[in-house]
């Protein structure tokens, strides 16, 4: 039976998956160029459909997540559009977890892509801009701007953790736009 690839491959593609199989020091790692929910942009800029990398310097709040071994606290955030916030994350718990955020075909796709590696005994690492592994009693921090309004998800994506209530949504809002009065310019 043939198995189609949902993700194109490209160049870039294919020199991080070279990458990933010749040096061992990143065995296990997916590359942020594969990630699901990206659109292939330019090289050094990968594309995200729901969202961007943001900067600390520029975050206009920080949230604090904390993350045990079955839920995040809290589990339900409100940003809105254009809005840049810091993520710290704290692994309260004893199991290794990540902290992904995306819309959830993104999610369902990085799930199922953390499942395979786990088959093939890769050890779950990330290097994708939308994701951070934090390890017992570890803190790390991810910064991301939000560019359009919807639904997303934040998902502890180790298999079976999400199937165990590890996920989180944030709700993306539009800028109140003030209407004036009647009758004024």
């Amino acid at each position: 039976m043939t198995k189609r690839n949902r993700f194109p491959m490209t160049a870039a593609t294919l020199v991080a998956a070279v990458a990933l199989f010749i040096g061992p020091q990143t065995a296990g790692a997916h590359s942020d160029m594969t990630m699901p929910g990206m659109q292939q942009g330019h090289a050094a800029a990968p594309k995200f459909t729901f969202g961007e990398p943001g900067k600390s310097n520029k975050a206009a709040r920080t949230v604090t997540i904390a993350m045990t071994d079955g839920t995040f606290e809290p589990s339900a955030l409100e940003v809105k559009v254009g809005e840049t916030i810091r993520f710290v994350v704290t692994n309260t718990g004893e199991l290794d977890h990540d902290f992904t955020l995306g819309d959830a075909a993104t999610e369902k796709a990085h799930r199922a892509e953390m499942a395979e590696m786990a088959e093939k005994g890769g050890e779950m690492q990330h290097d994708d801009p939308n994701a951070v592994v934090v390890k017992p009693g570890e803190t790390k921090a991810l910064t991301w701007k939000f560019t359009r309004a919807g639904r997303l998800e934040f998902d502890c994506d180790v298999p079976g953790h999400y199937e165990a209530g590890m996920a989180g949504t944030i709700s993306v809002m539009s800028p109140v736009r003030h209407r004036a009065a009647p009758g004024t310019p």
